[in-house]
């Protein structure tokens, strides 16, 4: 960054409880990390190995309306017959979400959810953002 500092990007593999029942499957978190406020290199050791990526900057459009994913949901289907079948609601961009499957756009998405043997996908952030829509917005915050 201009001012000196430094961003990584850090990733951390580990096992989860699933938001609907008793099922603990993997999950992967990753968030970015600012120096010297959240990370600092460990003295004595050398970084020289570690692949280095520079950031090109922001345009002002993205610097004026944040980080954006691409819209739109898509179906990793579970496979198996019949209408429970299942499945897995991701957003389009999410690492586990199926190559060329077709993007539902949110009516599709919140329809396909309501399916019995769906879930939503707690790694990109499907669940967080398709939930309250499902659910009401007071879910989760005490209210019945």
């Amino acid at each position: 960054m201009a001012d000196g500092t430094w961003t990584e990007y850090c990733m951390t593999r580990i096992l989860t409880l699933h938001q609907y029942g008793d099922v603990v499957e993997p999950a992967e978190y990753r968030v970015w990390v600012r120096a010297p406020e959240q990370v600092r290199p460990v003295d004595g050791v050398s970084y020289d190995a570690v692949p280095t990526e520079y950031l090109a900057p922001p345009s002002p459009v993205e610097e004026a309306l944040g980080p954006r994913r691409p819209s739109g949901w898509v179906l990793a289907k579970a496979g198996g017959r019949g209408p429970a079948r299942g499945g897995v609601v991701h957003a389009v961009d999410c690492e586990e979400a199926p190559a060329g499957a077709p993007v539902l756009p949110l009516p599709r998405a919140l329809d396909v959810a309501e399916q019995p043997g769906v879930r939503l996908c707690s790694l990109c952030g499907a669940a967080a953002e398709l939930d309250p829509v499902l659910r009401g917005f007071e879910h989760g915050f005490g209210e019945p």
